[in-house]
């Protein structure tokens, strides 16, 4: 349990630390939401835009760190 506990705090303070990297998060999971609420997306489809999502969520990452 304490291994959990221990991952869960690492988690929420890599979320905590970089504020880009939860909004691009939320960004993404909101529109798998508001796609799935209005039938604009596909179930099928919600694994590639969620992997769409985080393939942006690395490279704001990567952009933001490489310019100091």
């Amino acid at each position: 349990m304490n291994v959990l506990r221990a991952l869960a705090a690492e988690i929420f303070k890599m979320f905590a630390a970089d504020l880009w990297l939860t909004l691009t998060a939320l960004a993404a999971v909101a529109i798998c939401a508001a796609g799935l609420a209005t039938h604009v997306l596909a179930p099928a489809a919600l694994p590639f835009v969620l992997a769409v999502g985080v393939l942006a969520a690395l490279a704001v990452g990567v952009a933001r760190g490489a310019r100091g």
